[in-house]
């Protein structure tokens, strides 16, 4: 297969990708195919999180190559560093050499010949994620050729990360009602408060949870076990996940 046919192969993949099984499997699907579009060895998605007690902040979702384990745990918030900074401005950013850039200090890989890119990943119309891409494959480094496609290849990813959680939200019926007992009823509002407000959605959730379970005739002391269950879970969940990246 010549590299053109690749190329429009993994763009049509892109553009009709489908959010399907677990969600952290199909945002490294999503890397895999952006990885093997651009030609690089490295490609990370980087997608806003809510840390305790620091607010908003990037959080790495998914990688197509390698990383040391110290960037799973990294959370820079908008504004800081060179993520945080794409997010912020909404802006991507090309760099031929890094070592020879003014972004050296605070790039994770100063030695790496070839540069990178860095492009935001856009969710109801806003930036709420970073796609990095470094290390290219049979070229010196990246050309504005190149930025074109991974900006091409962030908005896609985004549009599929979008529909992927629409989708899901209203297809669970407690979700549903959650938002309708909030007053989010349309999918608009519904997208842009998952991808820019996702404390606010867990915190909706939350309360319809709690008057469901009243509604339906639970104690609160019932609920309080409900909730411990659900804590359980999460731990559990979290553990599977750790292991997954360390192993």
């Amino acid at each position: 297969m010549s590299r053109l046919d690749l190329h429009q192969q993994k763009l049509r993949e892109l553009a009709t990708f489908e959010v399907t099984g677990q969600f952290e499997d199909s945002l490294n699907r999503l890397t895999c195919i952006a990885g093997e579009l651009l030609a690089a060895r490295r490609v990370s998605l980087m997608l806003l999180d809510i840390a305790p007690g620091k607010g908003a902040c990037l959080k790495l979702a998914a990688l197509y190559g390698e990383l040391p384990e110290a960037a799973w745990k990294e959370e820079p918030a908008a504004g800081q560093g060179i993520a945080g900074q794409v997010l912020a401005s909404g802006v991507s950013i090309r760099v031929a050499s890094i070592g020879r850039s003014s972004w050296k200090q605070q790039a994770r890989h100063g030695d790496e010949v070839g540069g990178f890119l860095a492009c935001p990943v856009l969710l109801a119309g806003r930036p709420a994620g970073v796609l990095n891409v470094s290390q290219p494959i049979d070229r010196p480094r990246f050309s504005s050729a190149d930025q074109a496609n991974a900006e091409l290849a962030a908005l896609l990813i985004g549009r599929a990360i979008q529909v992927g959680r629409l989708d899901r939200m209203l297809d669970s019926r407690f979700a549903q009602m959650a938002f309708t007992l909030e007053g989010a009823t349309d999918a608009v509002s519904v997208i842009a408060l998952s991808a820019h407000d996702p404390d606010k959605v867990a915190k909706m959730l939350a309360r319809g949870f709690y008057r469901e379970l009243r509604h339906c005739g639970f104690t609160p002391n019932q609920v309080i076990h409900a909730a411990g269950e659900i804590i359980s879970e999460l731990t559990r969940s979290l553990n599977r996940h750790k292991k997954r990246i360390g192993g």
